[in-house]
């Protein structure tokens, strides 16, 4: 699974080691904060870097998110490459969020696993929200929220790395977690020309790194197709192995 998935503001102690930007903390954040979109595409490159294993692995694959009418947020992570080491084959994986759902279908091996994220009588999670899914995207979330769990610095654009190719433009957030959980830290970084992520660097306690890109990003052009792919409805039984996980607080 690649489930899982992160924020004192002392500006004056890292401006000499950050490039000068025209926002504050508090200024980025409330730009994200309005950055609503109804839907968007992008093709995204997922690294993932074991420490203890010493192993990399890189996918690739695309993006998908809408609101639907009802204000539920949808998305989906349709990966169709995987890169390890010098082998390059092509293994379809797809996550798909919709309200409380997750479901993960892995097309080589017909398996279909859906788990209830939340309780029933909770409301719907945001799939993309920092800590809810395996790439944290953040996209439109409210500046009370990061800041109630995150101290959050801004942070220069990476010398090396796949984030290195990142427009020298963008805005980028160190989050520190307040509190004792998964992620030592997460690195967002957005393009301030509409305020959307195009790259997220997730360290969690062990040391495990997770490097997300995003390019040809699309607002508003969701396909027939595409829309087809945010569809969470269960395979037919027949021909695939079905796995329904319901909330459990156990």
């Amino acid at each position: 699974m690649l489930i899982q998935l992160a924020i004192g503001f002392l500006l004056a102690l890292v401006s000499s080691c950050i490039p000068a930007q025209s926002n504050s903390v508090d200024e980025i954040l409330d730009n994200i904060e309005k950055a609503d979109v109804a839907s968007l595409t992008a093709t995204v490159s997922y690294t993932r870097t074991d420490p203890i294993l010493n192993r990399r692995e890189i996918r690739t694959g695309r993006v998908l998110f809408r609101k639907t009418d009802s204000k539920t947020r949808e998305a989906a992570i349709l990966f169709d490459t995987l890169i390890i080491g010098q082998r390059r084959e092509k293994k379809l994986k797809h996550y798909i969020f919709s309200g409380r759902w997750m479901a993960e279908v892995d097309h080589d091996n017909k398996q279909f696993i859906k788990r209830e994220l939340v309780a029933p009588e909770s409301e719907d999670i945001d799939p993309f929200e920092l800590g809810n899914g395996p790439i944290p995207l953040p996209i439109g979330q409210t500046k009370e929220s990061v800041l109630s769990k995150y101290t959050v610095t801004l942070i220069a654009k990476p010398n090396e790395g796949p984030l290195s190719k990142l427009d020298d433009a963008i805005v980028g957030l160190h989050l520190v977690p307040k509190t004792e959980g998964e992620w030592e830290y997460i690195d967002l970084y957005y393009d301030p020309s509409n305020w959307l992520p195009v790259g997220v660097c997730t360290v969690e306690d062990d040391g495990t790194k997770r490097v997300s890109r995003l390019s040809n990003v699309q607002v508003d052009a969701l396909s027939d197709d595409d829309k087809k792919l945010l569809n969470i409805e269960t395979p037919n039984p027949k021909e695939w192995s079905i796995d329904i996980r319901p909330w459990s607080d156990d």
